[in-house]
């Protein structure tokens, strides 16, 4: 594959593997990091890569410059105008088909994913933000599903992610009006769950990874799975899903560590890795 790089001669995605922290910036600052197909499929690369790595207990996505992911490369979708309908019809399908399989990816990873992102974070993008399972913007943050001013409906999962998220009404009135929103609207709304300065964003999501990755993976990973198919459960078969995570989670020795912690009145130090 051959590697695509920025203006400065950087690859367009940056990964890192650290002290249970990955982390992976997005790296077309000129771009203001429009997700194109290559760095789309890289990045799927590089999360699927993680799902059986022990060593990996939390996932942080980043971007570099100013903005977060500014929606699919309108370069390339400008390039779809010379090709048959019929071709434009299944190129379009076909790139809306990988854009789901990100947030996907994102929403199955075993590990807690956070997002980072200042700037704007629309179309594609947002449905990225929204399928973290924490996210962390800048002051400046501005974040929608904007594809009907292009005339498109949204992809990325974003019809499945922000109903959930916010309900029918509001997701309706978000995407049917492409409606761009600031920091604080996304506060209010639960869409994130810091706003923090500019300046600080990149400090302060690490901070978060890092705490993350101090805590018990395998409790971190069977809480995820309980949050995201609790919506696909009645009450009845969430209480069983419970009790059958609660049983994988006494088999740790996370479990134990923390029942000592308790009893010293100390910090646990948590060490069995998730799987």
């Amino acid at each position: 594959m051959t590697e695509h790089l920025n203006e400065a001669g950087e690859p367009w995605l940056v990964t890192s593997i650290e002290d249970g922290v990955a982390c992976a910036t997005l790296n077309r600052p000129e771009a203001r990091n429009a997700l194109a197909l290559e760095l789309r499929e890289d990045l799927k690369a590089f999360l699927i890569g993680l799902r059986t790595r022990s060593d990996v207990r939390v996932v942080l996505l980043q971007a570099a410059g100013k903005s977060f992911i500014a929606g699919g490369d309108i370069k390339v979708f400008g390039r779809g105008l010379e090709m048959s309908p019929e071709d434009r019809s299944a190129d379009m399908k076909m790139r809306a088909s990988g854009a789901g399989g990100l947030s996907e990816i994102i929403q199955t990873l075993p590990q807690p994913v956070i997002v980072a992102a200042r700037g704007f974070a629309v179309g594609v993008g947002a449905s990225v933000v929204f399928a973290a399972d924490l996210a962390m913007v800048s002051e400046n943050a501005k974040i929608g599903l904007t594809h009907v001013t292009l005339g498109i409906s949204p992809d990325g999962a974003g019809t499945f992610l922000l109903p959930r998220l916010v309900g029918q009404k509001r997701a309706a009135q978000i995407a049917l009006l492409g409606e761009v929103m600031d920091a604080n609207e996304l506060l209010d709304l639960g869409l994130v769950n810091w706003v923090v300065p500019d300046g600080e964003l990149e400090d302060r999501a690490m901070a978060l990874a890092r705490k993350l990755a101090d805590g018990a993976p395998v409790a971190q990973q069977e809480t995820k799975r309980l949050l995201h198919g609790a919506l696909d459960r009645d009450i009845a078969r969430q209480i069983a899903a419970e009790a059958e995570s609660l049983a994988r989670c006494a088999l740790t020795d996370d479990y134990a560590e923390g029942l000592r912690a308790i009893l010293d009145r100390r910090a646990p130090r948590f060490g069995q890795q998730g799987s």
